[in-house]
């Protein structure tokens, strides 16, 4: 899964191009942080003088100018399944837009793994946000996929793991288990690291279908790149 992460996140940095990276952040000592955007510079052409706070915090602060752009995104997080203690990986990539300058939507795949399972599928979600710089958010999604497991198959008189040998102690094989779907309510906040990175980290918990001993809570991260 680490291999899988690194790889999407490569993706991201290629889809996004090089440029939305060179740049480094402004805005931890300016405060006309996203002048790189044309609304923004436009809106803030002239800054608010250095005795006028307020002016000041607001340009730091502003991220209004988001609406209607869209992006690519990779994640990547962890979770445990139930109450079995089995850490499980997962990342994710998939395309994100925003509709007003506080609501977003996306689609993203997503791949999962532990020692016992692996769950492929899609997932789709909402997101209510401040329209600020940094800004918190409150999301619903929806998981649906499939899961596969892993089990002894040292009897079957099958050459499992395709290595010249049949039925050797141990033998595994992987196993459709069965579909699977969840609903979640997420908390986060998101950093917009310059105009077209956004930076973000997130809590959810997913309630499945497999009944509440299958419920999960899920951490990750997230790194967005931009256009219009």
């Amino acid at each position: 899964m680490a291999r899988l992460g690194i790889l999407m996140f490569a993706l991201i940095v290629l889809i996004g191009g090089r440029d939305a990276f060179a740049q480094l952040p402004d805005g931890l000592t300016r405060s006309r942080w996203a002048m790189d955007d044309p609304i923004y510079a436009e809106k803030y052409a002239r800054g608010a003088e250095k005795t006028n706070i307020a002016g000041k915090i607001k340009q730091a602060a502003d991220a209004r100018f988001v609406r209607e752009s869209y992006g690519f995104y990779g994640s990547a997080g962890m979770s445990s399944f139930g109450d079995g203690g089995n850490p499980m990986a997962s990342a994710e990539a998939g395309v994100t837009g925003y509709w007003t300058s506080y609501f977003t939507n996306r689609i993203g795949a997503v791949a999962a793994a532990n020692d016992d399972d692996v769950y492929l599928g899609v997932e789709t979600g909402i997101r209510l946000q401040a329209p600020t710089r940094l800004a918190p958010f409150v999301g619903l999604g929806l998981f649906a996929g499939y899961a596969e497991e892993t089990r002894l198959a040292d009897n079957d008189g099958v050459d499992n793991d395709d290595n010249g040998w049949i039925d050797e102690r141990g033998e595994e094989e992987d196993h459709f288990s069965g579909a699977l779907a969840a609903v979640y309510p997420e908390i986060g906040v998101h950093f917009w690291w310059t105009p077209k990175v956004r930076l973000s980290v997130f809590a959810r918990e997913l309630v499945t279908t497999e009944g509440r001993d299958s419920d999960s809570t899920y951490f990750g991260g997230t790194i967005g790149i931009f256009s219009r």
